[in-house]
């Protein structure tokens, strides 16, 4: 029997313009819904590459929890066929705001299953193809929040505390890590996420004095590095 793998990648944290898998590509590596519209919205597209039609199941889920649809987002078209060559936009509507901070970032996951369909083409009868699922995060930015990502990212506090890197991010958004250096050492250990308001100490050795610089993945997917700062005794 032959078996041909047709996508080697969950893709949740592709840095490229793209999410690609097999011949479905995502259009984007993250969702910024502005709390004063109505939806956000998602392009999918099927490449020519397989030749096959799809199967798209999208959710919202709870962000580093589980894959369990939450009842505060709907996603419309929540299953629909995608057809070699095509294209369809996710409509994704918050339904329960009520529910929702509306003084800091709340943060979730956008889940895209794509199943492909059973070949017919002669000969491709007996391949295996395996349903890939992406996943990309989702900010829900409330109306009127203040400051900016730029601002967050710039204003967390970076101290010392016992010899381990301790951090505060005083400000009202979700902050992705890509990378954090510190006297030119880059250094492991560090959460996916710094949360709104969020002070944490992680196993990073750090002392006074040290020069720290932090790079985080702004609204568009790029990589955004952070004037140098300074370490002080917490």
């Amino acid at each position: 029997m032959k078996f041909k793998l047709l996508v080697l990648t969950t893709a949740a944290f592709c840095l490229s313009s793209l999410l690609a898998q097999a011949g479905v590509n995502v259009g984007a590596t993250r969702v910024i819904y502005q709390g004063k519209e109505k939806e956000a919205n998602l392009s999918i597209t099927n490449t020519v590459d397989d030749h096959i039609p799809y199967l798209i199941q999208s959710w919202i889920s709870e962000y580093g929890e589980n894959d369990q649809a939450t009842e505060k987002f709907i996603v419309t078209p929540p299953l629909f066929r995608l057809d070699p060559g095509s294209q369809n936009v996710l409509r994704i509507i918050a339904v329960q705001t009520s529910q929702l901070p509306s003084d800091k970032e709340s943060l979730f996951s956008v889940n895209v299953k794509a199943i492909p369909a059973k070949s017919t083409e002669p000969g491709k009868e007996n391949v295996l193809q395996i349903a890939i699922k992406t996943s990309i995060k989702l900010f829900y930015r409330p109306q009127g929040l203040p400051g900016s990502l730029i601002e967050a990212a710039k204003g967390v506090v970076w101290s010392s505390d016992n010899g381990r890197l301790s951090f505060d991010n005083p400000s009202r958004y979700n902050i992705v890590v890509s990378k954090l250096v510190i006297n030119g050492r880059e250094q492991n250990g560090m959460p996916d996420v710094i949360s709104p308001g969020q002070h944490s100490s992680v196993n990073i050795p750090a002392n006074a004095g040290e020069s720290i610089v932090l790079s985080y993945i702004n609204e568009f997917g790029s990589v955004v590095e952070t004037p140098a700062t300074t370490l002080v005794n917490r």
